[in-house]
């Protein structure tokens, strides 16, 4: 989340020399001048449905990046490379990051990264920003003001007070489309000081003002699909604004026009912040199978997990677990689990997860992740048992 934090806090200043990087050489200068808004906004649209970026955060089905440009390429521990990359034996560099993630077939024979099409002009923004969040770099980043200092987050409440009030005096609603024709809602506060709560636990956001005639805000671990999202608009009241109602809805996603997140307001700040898992969360899980597609030694081994309300995990392909939920200062906001007895494998299988992944349970739900120890899986909620 910090990175987050940095970028938007610095963007305002960076972009006064962004230009320096227009000739997309990938210099130190140019990398350290790029702009981290750009560079955020393309992780987010091209990279984060495969990758992570910090320390201790999970692959998926592409490997962690944490510290990327301090390791040879293919040598994150526990990822299953292709043989393409396993074999390369050369170091990552901007300048060999740049041309694979623009072609990566052509750049690395074999391997099994598909093209995304990143726009040239976008590559050098988005290597600086991979460089600083996955803790490769130590760049000094040239100061910007924030609300403690000035500048132009402290003057939106005198520039715009209209936007200033609709956003910082009442609740922002969100309502997000799902594949099964229904929708999932979360209710966030954009506060002062330029963060965001939301009423889903461990949601965390930032808003800060890019330049005078951008306000661009961030959210992550929303709970469902697209997750975290970077959005910028003009900070102007909304001509049609009225509580309750629908005043206007993006495409967080690019390329994906269709998928479009609706924005209401709710009068006042009255709504509670902190959330579990969703209420139909418990009785849902006991009643329905979490099926699991587990890779065992290059081959897939099919589990039917059953979570049951005594703790225990059984199965009718015979593995057995238990689970447990923890958290800090009595808010149990994580639930564990392990299950042993899986064909093929020595020993448990392991993971825990944020509670308020499963805020909004349905039949149909389907996820990849990884376990502890290291094999990848595909979940999928199965109807009834």
């Amino acid at each position: 989340m910090i990175y987050w934090y940095r970028a938007l806090r610095v963007a305002a200043a960076l972009m006064l020399v962004a230009g320096a990087a227009d000739a997309q050489e990938l210099t130190e200068a140019n990398l350290k001048a790029a702009d981290p808004i750009s560079g955020e906004q393309t992780w987010q649209q091209y990279c984060a449905f495969c990758h992570t970026l910090r320390q201790g955060e999970a692959d998926i089905s592409g490997p962690n990046l944490y510290e990327l440009f301090k390791r040879k390429i293919g040598t994150h521990p526990g990822f299953n490379y292709s043989n393409a990359l396993k074999n390369a034996d050369r170091d990552w560099t901007p300048d060999f990051f740049a041309e694979y993630v623009q072609n990566p077939g052509t750049v690395l024979p074999g391997n099994s990264m598909p093209a995304v099409d990143i726009p040239a002009d976008r590559v050098l923004p988005l290597v600086a920003y991979v460089m600083r969040a996955s803790g490769s770099v130590d760049w000094d980043e040239p100061r910007a003001e924030t609300l403690a200092t000035g500048g132009l987050d402290a003057e939106l409440r005198a520039s715009s007070p209209d936007f200033w009030a609709q956003h910082m005096e009442h609740t922002v609603k969100f309502t997000i489309p799902r594949d099964n024709g229904e929708t999932y809602s979360l209710v966030v506060y954009f506060n002062e000081d330029g963060t965001i709560t939301g009423n889903n636990r461990g949601l965390q956001g930032i808003w800060r003002m890019r330049d005078k005639r951008n306000f661009c805000y961030s959210l992550e671990r929303v709970g469902v699909h697209p997750y975290e999202w970077m959005y910028c608009m003009q900070p102007k009241a909304d001509e049609n604004f009225g509580f309750g109602k629908v005043i206007k809805s993006f495409a967080p996603v690019k390329g994906k026009e269709e998928f479009q997140i609706q924005v209401s307001f709710l009068e006042g700040r009255p709504h509670p912040l902190e959330g579990d898992a969703h209420p139909d969360y418990w009785t849902f899980l006991f009643n329905n199978t979490t099926r699991y597609e587990i890779k065992v030694a290059g081959e897939t081994v099919v589990i039917d997990a059953r979570f049951n309300p005594d703790k225990s995990i059984t199965s009718p392909q015979g593995a057995a677990g238990s689970w447990y939920t923890e958290g800090d200062a009595g808010r149990e906001d994580r639930m564990c689990y392990s299950m042993a007895g899986v064909p093929g494998v020595e020993g448990e299988l392991s993971e825990c997860f944020a509670l308020v992944l499963m805020f909004n349970p349905r039949v149909g739900a389907r996820w990849p992740a990884r376990f502890e120890q290291g094999n990848s899986y595909w979940a999928e909620i199965i109807a009834g048992r």
